[in-house]
């Protein structure tokens, strides 16, 4: 039988000891490369809040532009006010353009008016009167285009 003792400090193998070193160093290397992981990582979040702060601004500069461009067409073309449009958002300025170029001729179907009758006819031909007549027989009526 031999006898054993429990492996002290003073005991270790070259092995061990080689082990232990490269385990020391690879803990070291590791501790670096995230201290520099860190560091990139601070330096991109920085660099996105900029970014970000750049395209609110681009936003905000293209937002306004098409507001401005929008107002200046309704009030030009309608009988809102100035400080009425500019309390509106983007998208409701959108929807009144998009509702006043429908009415005003914007649409792809135009038509022509009729008118009924004229002044000296007695009796006005209403819209019955009109419906499914050709321009002809509209006319032989004492209608007018």
């Amino acid at each position: 039988m031999t006898d054993e003792k429990p492996k002290t400090e003073t005991d270790k193998t070259y092995k061990d000891i080689a082990f232990d070193a490269t385990m020391t160093r690879q803990l070291q290397q590791l501790t670096l490369d995230n201290a520099q992981l860190k560091e990139r990582n601070l330096f991109l979040e920085s660099q996105y809040k900029l970014a970000q702060k750049q395209f609110e601004v681009a936003n905000d500069v293209i937002e306004t532009d098409l507001k401005a461009g929008l107002i200046l067409k309704l009030v030009a073309t309608t009988d809102y006010k100035r400080d009425t449009l500019e309390t509106l958002k983007v998208e409701k300025l959108q929807e009144i353009d998009k509702a006043i170029s429908m009415t005003k001729g914007g649409s792809p179907a135009l038509f022509k008016p009729i008118r009924a009758g004229n002044d000296s006819q007695e009796g006005k031909l209403t819209i019955g009167d009109l419906y499914g007549k050709s321009r002809k027989q509209i006319l032989e009526m004492g209608g007018s285009f």
